[in-house]
């Protein structure tokens, strides 16, 4: 009889247009598109990740950042082991949206961890956006981690994504 392997909900959190889909996309299909749709309500995605000779499965709840969805989306919350809340590193409003999202993930889920993920280094323009030093500041407010990434080129998508799954899995 074989052991159960581990299935930790992770939910990607964040404004609209953040690229929330493009990271799980790119971190689970390992491709991207250009032309993303915009996420009506909820998306998921698994993928299983290998922590210390133990095979674990993050399930990835893509969660349209849309305003029209707020009223349902702490729903999708419950269960939740991890928020990986999303910004645009030239969109410094995004970082700030963070709070709001992250206080509706911790009033539906009060142990849920987080980390802090900036989104589009590849399209970075210097002295504009948000500074590796804003992001290190603010994650310090829910004692996270901060990853800056691109879904575009894939740049340390999947590092943060396996950092994701050795946090769930030690925790």
């Amino acid at each position: 009889m074989s052991a159960r392997m581990p299935v930790y909900k992770t939910v990607l959190l964040g404004e609209g247009g953040v690229g929330k889909t493009s990271l799980a996309v790119r971190y689970t299909e390992n491709r991207f598109d250009q032309k993303m749709k915009m996420t009506i309500g909820v998306n998921f995605a698994t993928k299983k990740v290998t922590v210390d000779f133990t095979t674990v499965t993050l399930l990835i709840w893509d969660l349209g950042g849309q305003p029209r969805f707020q009223d349902v989306i702490s729903d999708y919350f419950i269960g939740s082991r991890l928020g990986i809340a999303v910004y645009d590193v030239n969109r410094i409003f995004t970082l700030h949206r963070l709070r709001d999202w992250i206080s509706r993930l911790h009033n539906a889920v009060p142990e849920c961890g987080v980390f802090i993920v900036g989104n589009k280094i590849d399209e970075r323009i210097e002295g504009m956006g948000v500074t590796r030093e804003d992001a290190e500041e603010f994650a310090k407010e829910y004692d996270a981690p901060v990853f800056e990434v691109s879904a575009k080129t894939g740049d340390g998508v999947f590092e943060m994504f396996d950092a994701a799954g050795a946090h769930l899995f030690k925790k």
